[in-house]
């Protein structure tokens, strides 16, 4: 049986490092219907937008990088590092954010995601050049 930090770092792999699967195949296959990812203030995403944030992430800016380490489990609890690099197409300064993360699971599924940056996070998907409303 495959491990909940294996499954996020499965993803990633899949998602951003060599590209198999569809963005959506690959988010439905983590992610519940009904997840919630927290961003700043009172804002939250579903997983249809971040099925489309994570497809034009991946389309996009190929000097981009998204890695994750230091996963550690602590029971529904997976938290990693996430860390995201890429250039700014505007300014052409290079753009890099650490931040750690934490899945919430409920059986196989991410139900809840926090970032211990989430305004950090932002600034970097805006940087590669995909705008969050």
């Amino acid at each position: 049986m495959t491990s909940r930090r294996e499954r996020i770092s499965d993803y990633f792999r899949r998602q951003y490092e060599t590209k198999e699967g569809s963005t959506q195949e690959n988010v439905n296959d983590l992610f519940a219907e009904d997840m919630v990812f927290h961003l700043t203030g009172d804002r939250k995403m579903g997983r249809d937008h971040l099925i489309a944030l994570c497809d034009m992430l991946r389309r996009t800016r190929h000097d981009r990088k998204t890695l994750v380490s230091d996963l550690d489990e602590d029971g529904d609890d997976v938290s990693f590092t996430l860390y995201i690099v890429g250039t700014d197409p505007a300014t052409r300064h290079q753009v890099s954010v650490s931040t750690r993360t934490k899945y919430r699971f409920h059986g196989d599924k991410v139900v809840e995601i926090w970032q211990e940056n989430p305004a950090g996070v932002e600034d970097a998907v805006r940087a590669a050049g995909v705008r969050l409303s």
